[in-house]
């Protein structure tokens, strides 16, 4: 019988397009090696020499902003003469989102929003021509568009160079005169990479339209603290930007300046008390990102190759992490030859990549691994190797590339930002499978096939017996029953039970687990003080203030401080401090401990409110932010104290049950006047006692329109409209995030189109999506005992397991129906497709989980990645492996008994019933029950036509 089975597998197979290809290059190795030695060259090459390092990728910001002076030292004055006039311009051009102005005493501001593809650079060259040619600033007032950029300043600058004088006290316009000199020496060193320097000016000049007279007026401040002998010292600096030209090494550009800036300061000693230092640059986190890529690249290797070693065979881990190197060299040439570089992005993107890419390669050679045992000619064993799994690569393969397809159209600059992240894992993807296709069976011909390495009698692996084993015994049930029509039932039901018993427990969990898009990672390099000054304060107010704070700050901080700037964000409403701290793997505690720390060391402080947190990776977080709109300031002013106390003793509590307070809650200077879209306003600002931003804004939001309701604002002598919440970034965050969530189910319909085409069923891509519910009782585990959020991360660690997760019920499902159409039962061809697969389904599965976990134990940043991953996957593949074959058989049984009409029905009924339960917030546990119950209604209804009949 299994001869039987064997030769007419062959004949099956024979006539495949993928096998004839890999037999292809199994018979032109040579010709393959060439071209394989090729490709691993230009990738390397090109992550050695020909990627360009950056911190960032280029991305244009859909945003402009003006700002200028107008010496009357009356804000409304500038409001009305300047503000309004310039909002009213702004508004009436068509590629204009939203527009606000900020008018102080002498000073004001202008921040425009375009609509998304907009050039901003020439949209605010555009709108600076028609406020000129319109004539509507009044007589000394200036005005100055700029484009900004992502960088360390406000304008962004890609690296800071901190100029500051020790020993004595040095006036702020002597510093600048110095600073300019300073500019002007780094750009005359030709330096690599440099595209522009120069000093951020302090002052700002304009003309006294009463006298008539040029004036200046300081309008920021700098402070710039370092740690020298073991002590921590801060001096009054100024900043001098540095942008990069596009294209051009971060790494090299770094080097160049800081040797530029040490000439400098030897040139200075004995002469002059002035100090400069690189106080910003991409450089030092590139290097690191890099170093962590390659520590997980190495990681996961040496666990292929052990794993590989103790599953399958020594031979084929080594042709396997020879196959992961061709895969990533390969991707990383593709990102060369498309114009990408090696940023935060990309290389994110290539460690996400490590744990997808061994699929493909660990089953193709599991495949050939079998085939050897079984087989003498080579040829032979990759023809039939290859018919055997080929079906099913491609499956899982195309599977996982449509699931990071949303991620190409997010919108928005999230999307701008992460498109690199698709882009590379789905070139990733597709790169490994072909390398299992074409270049595997070429390494197998010399490493694995020789003629010592055929048969039964030449390979021996106690490993695979030990499999064996522990297939059969989870097959023993189905073996047990397959005879009995009620056994079957029973088993089944079990089986049933046991999978629902897991997909319900992670319902409630998930009701545990917070949620917020860009949570802090659980550890950083770098934290933040922000000072918000009182309303009343002056520049040399702010001054001395953060002169009081740095002294705080350097005394907390002690050994571990490495620098700080404000890199110019000083001002007389506000300033933020930026600290390194040394690098998390050199010390003992971890940055919310000294975050914690520098929060009580600043209690008491009563020269401003200060607000602590730690610097990420991702955007900063956004204060929740209530506007009054409306031309009464009194009643503005009013009604913005009232919320900032209702604030203050609000208690909010989360899904999960535990509560959260409002820490901070302020409101604008009254001395400042403030548009939006043209509309006057006052806010009021508030931070919350937890880190679950995007939860936490929400239900802020909420209790605030409950208690302020419109009735409430007419006793203000409001309209009902007045109130307005603002999150910044964090709104454009949530509807980015809310675009992925939304294209879940598209993806889902693309996946089962995909699945409904390769196996010409619609009931089986149902059976095969069983994968993603089993992984999701240890997602919500591992995140909820881990302490990490729900978050984008997690999202992306969610997308890369459907890929992961549905290969193994592909494996199973694939294999099954071959067995099927060569005329097995389908308890036969279950059990036979579980012993058959299970070593691939263990390899893939325990090797992508052990080349994760250092990343997860040792990496506070890919913590939540991580984490979704190993135990998505370990759920995922346990449950698979143990239930699975049973859904399988129950699929079956319908298949046979049901009609292809009353089917397309119950998927209709089922997705309709999920669609109006997703649009009402429908837990994940009625989303599990809704097919079995459309199933119940669709029998009763069945079982009710046949008695009338």
């Amino acid at each position: 019988m299994a001869e039987k089975l064997q030769k007419n597998s062959r004949k099956a197979f024979q006539d495949k397009l993928l096998p004839k290809l890999s037999l292809f290059t199994f018979n032109h190795a040579r010709t393959a090696a060439l071209v394989w030695l090729c490709l691993a060259v230009f990738g390397v090459l090109s992550y050695t020499t020909f990627l360009k390092r950056e911190g960032f990728p280029s991305v244009d910001i859909p945003f402009s902003m003006a700002s200028g002076v107008y010496f009357v030292n009356d804000p409304a004055k500038v409001d009305t003469q300047i503000a309004k006039p310039v909002s009213d311009i702004v508004l009436k051009d068509k590629r204009v989102s939203t527009v606000q102005t900020r008018a102080s005493g002498t000073f004001y501001s202008v921040v425009i929003q375009y609509k998304e593809g907009t050039n901003a650079n020439q949209a605010g060259i555009d709108l600076q021509k028609q406020i000129e040619a319109a004539n509507v600033l009044p007589k000394g007032a200036t005005l100055a568009f700029v484009s900004p950029k992502f960088g360390f300043t406000e304008r962004g600058d890609d690296a800071v160079i901190s100029l500051y004088s020790v020993g004595k006290s040095v006036p702020t316009k002597d510093m600048v005169t110095e600073g300019k000199n300073l500019a002007a020496y780094i750009q005359s060193q030709a330096i690599p990479g440099v595209k522009s320097v120069s000093l951020i000016d302090p002052f700002v000049a304009g003309v006294n339209p009463v006298t008539g007279q040029q004036a200046f007026t300081q309008t920021t401040f700098d402070r710039y603290g370092l740690r020298q002998d073991n002590q921590n010292s801060f001096y009054n600096s100024v900043a001098v930007g540095v942008l990069q030209q596009k294209g051009s090494d971060v790494i090299e550009f770094d080097t160049q300046l800081r040797n530029a800036v040490n000439v400098y300061n030897q040139n200075q000693e004995g002469k002059t008390s002035y100090r400069a230092a690189v106080s910003a640059s991409y450089a030092p986190q590139i290097k690191d990102q890099i170093g962590e890529l390659q520590r997980a690249l190495l990681e996961g290797l040496l666990a292929v190759l052990v794993v590989g070693s103790i599953v399958i065979a020594i031979r084929a881990s080594l042709i396997t992490v020879l196959s992961m190197l061709t895969v990533l060299a390969i991707t990383i040439g593709i990102l060369y030859v498309i114009g990408y570089t090696l940023n935060t992005i990309t290389l994110f993107s290539l460690i996400l990549c490590l744990a997808l890419v061994v699929d493909d390669t660990i089953i193709m050679i599991e495949a050939i691994d079998a085939q050897r045992r079984r087989l003498l000619d080579p040829k032979e064993v990759i023809h039939s190797a290859t018919g055997k799994i080929s079906r099913a690569m491609v499956a899982a393969t195309f599977t996982a590339v449509l699931s990071f397809t949303p991620l190409i159209f997010v919108s928005g600059i999230l999307g701008s930002f992460i498109r690199a992240i698709p882009i590379t894992v789905i070139a990733s993807l597709l790169v490994s499978l072909t390398v299992a296709l074409v270049f595997i069976p070429m390494f197998a011909r010399y490493l694995l096939l020789g003629k010592k390495q055929m048969g039964p009698k030449n390979v021996h692996e106690p490993a695979a017996r030990v499999e064996a084993r522990i297939a059969g015994f989870i097959a023993r049930p189905m073996v047990w029953a397959r005879d009995s029509s009620k056994k079957l039932v029973s088993v089944g039901i079990v089986a049933v039970l046991i999978g629902l018993s897991f997909i319900i427990a992670a319902g409630f969990l998930f009701q545990k687990v917070t949620f917020n898009i860009f949570p802090p990672s659980k550890d950083s390099n770098g934290v933040m003080v922000q000072l918000d000054f009182p309303p009343s304060s002056s520049i040399e107010d702010a001054m001395a203030a953060a002169n009081a704070s740095d002294k705080i700050a350097a005394k907390t901080l002690g050994g571990n401080f490495v620098q700080a700037s404000y890199y110019s964000t000083g001002k007389a409403q506000s300033a933020t401090l930026f600290v390194e701290i040394i690098p998390y793997n050199h010390r003992d505690i971890r940055s919310p401990q000294i975050v914690d720390q520098l929060k009580k060391a600043y209690q008491g402080f009563d020269a401003a409110t200060v607000t602590v947190r730690q610097q990420d990776v991702g955007p900063p977080v956004s204060p929740f932010t209530v506007r009054v709109e409306t031309t009464n300031r009194e009643a503005a002013l009013r009604l913005a104290k009232d919320i900032e106390k209702f604030l203050l003793k609000q208690e909010l509590v989360r899904p999960s049950g535990e509560k959260a307070k409002v820490v901070t809650a302020g409101i604008s200077d009254p001395n400042v006047y403030s548009r939006a879209d043209g509309k006057p306003f006052m806010e009021v600002n508030a931070s919350f006692d937890g880190n679950d931003t995007t939860t936490l804004v929400t239900l802020a939001k909420s209790a605030v329109q409950k208690e302020f309701t419109p009735e409430r604002l007419a006793s203000y002598g409001l309209s009902k409209d007045a109130l307005v919440f603002d999150f910044g970034q964090e709104s454009e965050n949530q509807d980015s995030f809310k675009t992925l969530a939304y294209a879940f189910p598209v993806v889902l319909l693309a996946i089962f189109i995909l699945l409904a085409v390769q196996f010409r069923s619609l009931a089986q891509p149902l059976l095969i999506f069983m994968a993603i519910p089993f992984s999701l009782f240890g997602i919500t585990l591992g995140l909820y005992l881990t302490k990490n959020a729900f978050s984008f991360f997690a999202m992306l660690g969610f997308f890369a397991l459907i890929g992961l997760s549905l290969k193994n019920t592909i494996l199973l499902t694939d294999y099954a129906n071959q067995q099927r159409r060569l005329g097995m039962r389908a308890v036969d061809a279950a059990v036979e497709a579980l012993g058959e697969r299970f070593r691939p389904l263990v390899a893939t599965s325990l090797t992508a989980v052990v080349s994760l976990t250092p990343l997860a134990l040792m990496s506070p940043f890919w913590e939540g990645l991580a984490v979704v991953l190993i135990c998505g996957l370990l759920s995922s593949t346990l449950l698979v492996i143990l239930v699975f074959p049973y859904y399988y058989l129950g699929a079956e049984f319908l298949r046979a008994r049901v009609s292809r009409k009353m089917g397309l029905l119950w998927l209709a009924l089922t997705v309709l019933f999920s669609a109006v339960a997703f649009l009402r917030g429908g837990s994940p546990v009625f989303f599990a029950l809704i097919p079995i119950f459309v199933a119940i209604i669709l029998w009763q209804i069945s079982k009710r036509r046949r008695k009338k009949a």
